[in-house]
């Protein structure tokens, strides 16, 4: 039953960040209390562009196609430069996903869509008009939050954890005496409208990218009868907030171009920032309110529904008691790095469209590099995003094959009706059991892995077995055929069988040789806690 005085989760802020992870947690199982100081839900379009890797979280969560129904289906960007006929090109149709576009989708209908999953389908509302006010914590001690309601009542509430995914200027990051240091882009402010344009003969499958020597504008297609139109400008955003910089812009490179009145309109000053640390005690700081970059390649909101895909599980089976606290450390220690490649790639396509006062041979330049298509595709779409280096290596794991430990696990279309990521699509770790054309030989051997992850780790790991053939006797979830080998192919599978261990948010956590099973065993030891003996 829910306790609305000590929920075992307190979420600040129901942005997209915050409804992620109330819905990772909801899914889980765990009691949360979710609050915004709005009185409402946004009527503004603002972040528009949904990533590829961000797509497949939708599809785990199951609603995606709510996004493919609704969304504009955007193949890439195109670049002009002004005086060139040359127009290089970021095409994202060869990504190797299921989602192999940027879904182009208003940030408000988003919202409204992972609103209407957490409440109606996961039994969560969001609280109005609740803001935190104060946050503290005495050592061995539930938190103490305070929260003001818009009648001007207090109450104390005493969450075992808070995630402050309330933004860039997140009182609850303030509140914990946390620095947000970073740089400015020096006098660089954005201009922003969603406005019917006329006699614009660009494809709607396309971002369109316009640069001269001193000035940026971007032209994507919404659903609906708008356009969003972007412009970087110089000054400060006081001063830039009183001219239209967009009209003079859209002239220059779009003469023909008409128009109408603005849906909607903003301006803002753009940073590289990020928090000293992501956690303090039991509060943990997720999104914009750790880290904010460029918004060259549309990455920010992406990353930070990624931040709250990563912690979430990792709570939900710390609370449970199912796993160490040890692995909370891992947030902090795998999504910094991330913001570190995220603001990488935002900044390699920043130095292309909207280093102002730069020669367009030079920007133009930078698009010509060998492997610059894959690899800005890779980054920007959130594929490439991984916890190499920062993921524990378990001593004689597979530690040479690719993807490797700390990787995103590949999609792979292994028959017409079933793919390798339908296999990890629900709330638990998967352990692939790949066997090959000797999986004969093989199967006692992972019958007995699987009977020990049954009795140990009871409803915390699903067993998959792929084989060339369906075995039997087989005491798990029927086996997936895989003929051609296709998934042994593409997660470049050991000889004699391999053990491979999926992460609830689809990352590799280990892999061993079949032989070998003993060390997964003990890797599974360090992490989850077993369950008692019968």
């Amino acid at each position: 039953m829910s306790d609305n005085h000590s929920p075992q989760v307190l979420i600040v802020g129901a942005g997209p960040t915050g409804l992620v992870a109330a819905i990772e947690l909801r899914r889980r199982g765990i009691d949360c209390r979710i609050i915004e100081r709005r009185s409402g839900p946004s009527d503004t379009s603002r972040a528009i562009t949904v990533h590829a890797r961000t797509m497949e979280i939708l599809d785990d969560m199951g609603i995606a196609e709510r996004f493919l129904h609704g969304g504009m289906l955007n193949e890439g960007y195109i670049f002009n430069f002004r005086g060139s006929d040359e127009k290089p090109r970021l095409d994202y149709t060869r990504l190797p996903t299921r989602y192999p576009f940027v879904c182009m989708f208003n940030q408000n209908e988003t919202e409204k869509i992972l609103r209407d999953h957490l409440e109606h389908n996961l039994g969560l509302s969001i609280e109005w008009d609740a803001e935190l006010t104060a946050i503290s914590e005495e050592p061995g001690a539930k938190l103490t939050a305070t929260i003001e309601h818009k009648d001007g009542t207090k109450e104390e509430t005493w969450p075992a954890w808070a995630l402050g995914c309330d933004g860039l200027h997140s009182p609850t990051r303030e509140m914990l005496g946390i620095e947000y240091k970073g740089v400015e882009y020096e006098g660089m402010v954005m201009q922003m409208i969603d406005v019917e344009l006329e006699n614009f003969d660009g494809s709607d499958t396309l971002l369109h990218y316009y640069m001269s020597k001193d000035t940026f504008l971007m032209v994507g297609k919404l659903a609906g009868p708008n356009h969003r139109v972007l412009v970087s400008c110089q000054g400060n955003v006081e001063e830039a907030e009183k001219i239209d910089h967009v009209t003079p812009i859209v002239g220059a490179d779009l003469p023909a171009v008409k128009m109408g009145e603005p849906a909607w309109k903003t301006t803002w000053e753009i940073w590289i920032r990020k928090a000293d640390q992501y956690r303090k005690g039991q509060v943990f700081l997720c999104g914009e309110s750790g880290h904010i970059h460029s918004v060259a390649g549309g990455q920010g909101w992406n990353v930070s529904m990624q931040d709250a895909y990563n912690l979430a599980w990792k709570l939900a089976l710390v609370i449970r008691n199912k796993a160490r606290d040890s692995l909370l450390d891992t947030y902090e220690r795998e999504r910094e790095p991330v913001s570190e490649q995220v603001i990488e790639g935002s900044s390699s396509i920043h130095e292309i469209i909207m280093a102002h006062g730069s020669g367009l041979d030079d920007r133009m330049a930078l698009t010509q590099t060998d492997g610059w298509n894959d690899d800005a595709v890779a980054r920007i779409s959130g594929l490439s995003y991984n916890y190499r280096g920062v993921a524990d290596i378990p001593e004689g794991c597979n530690s040479d094959a690719s993807p490797g430990i700390g990787e995103r696990l590949p999609d792979v279309e292994i028959s017409a009706h079933v793919r390798l990521h339908h296999l990890t699509a629900h709330t638990r770790f998967t352990l692939l059991a790949v066997l090959d054309q000797g999986y004969a030989a093989q199967l006692s051997t992972v019958t007995a892995v699987y009977e020990d992850i049954e009795q140990h780790y009871p409803a915390l790991i699903r067993v998959e077995l792929i084989a060339p053939h369906t075995p039997y006797p087989w005491a798990g979830l029927l086996p997936t055929e895989d003929q051609q080998g296709k998934v042994a192919d593409a997660l470049d599978a050991l000889s004699g069988g391999e053990l491979i261990l999926v992460r609830p948010d689809g990352y590799i956590a280990c892999r061993v040789a079949l032989s070998d099973h003993e060390i997964l065993e003990d890797y599974l030891s360090t992490l989850l806690i077993a369950a008692a003996p019968a």
